[in-house]
């Protein structure tokens, strides 16, 4: 079952290479943020992503990466390293069938890694001048590698899933918009669910440059070893789109 959706997946994203003659102009955005601190605390915070879209024909091809390290004292408390690739093909104006690939590589988490796969269907709920929510639901496979020097005594997890995600947008203004991605990734096989959640406000600043504020959550119902369910962080970034 896995390489089935393994395949399935890997044939969705790997259509979006074809007819590249029909590509539309890209469009992404690049965000930055830098915060240290000294004297009676010394704390250095660095986090970076980046998210490019193109369209190949009615394939619309997403893809993200996303970096965050925090260094507390000489010590490392945060390093977090994300990707993932989305391609939709939009067979009509409100519907379409996406595949996803996502590797999570969180150093505090107690796993090495976590790969994801999944593929399904999408659909616009609902429409605005200034406003839509998208859904999307389908199975998938995960694979959950355990950091054994964090938790000796947990194994690796395979699960079968079923991947929902919500997006909604909403230009609430001029030079303003809000957005909020919730998304989970509910195992099946009786191991972890990892469900995450970004609420977020840019506002424009001058030109392509704005200002992004997030608030972002993440939730595992089963950690391994003596670890959190619960992970926050909230951010302050400068923004460029393209």
């Amino acid at each position: 079952m896995k390489q089935l959706f393994l395949a399935t997946a890997m044939a969705a994203v790997s259509c979006g290479v074809c007819a590249a003659d029909e590509a539309i102009a890209p469009s992404g955005n690049v965000e930055f943020g830098f915060s240290s601190t000294t004297g009676n605390s010394e704390v250095t915070t660095v986090k970076g992503k980046a998210e490019y879209t193109h369209w190949l024909g009615q394939f619309e091809n997403r893809y993200l990466l996303e970096a965050l390290y925090t260094e507390d004292e000489d010590q490392v408390s945060k390093e977090r390293y994300y990707g993932e690739a989305q391609t939709n093909n939009r067979f009509s104006e409100t519907s379409y069938l996406f595949g996803f690939l996502s590797n999570d590589i969180d150093k505090f988490s107690g796993y090495r890694y976590v790969a994801t796969v999944a593929a399904g269907y999408g659909h616009r709920l609902y429409q605005g001048d200034k406003m839509y929510l998208d859904g999307e639901l389908g199975p998938g496979y995960s694979y959950k590698r355990v950091d054994t020097a964090q938790a000796p005594d947990s194994g690796n997890e395979s699960s079968v899933i079923a991947r929902a995600n919500l997006d909604f947008w909403w230009a609430f203004s001029d030079n303003a918009e809000f957005r909020q991605k919730l998304s989970s990734d509910v195992s099946l096989s009786g191991n972890a669910t990892i469900s995450k959640a970004e609420s977020s406000v840019t506002a424009n600043l001058v030109g392509a440059l704005a200002m992004k504020f997030a608030f972002n959550i993440k939730h595992t119902t089963k950690p391994v070893d003596d670890k959190e369910s619960l992970d926050t962080e909230t951010s302050m970034t400068l923004l460029y789109k393209f």
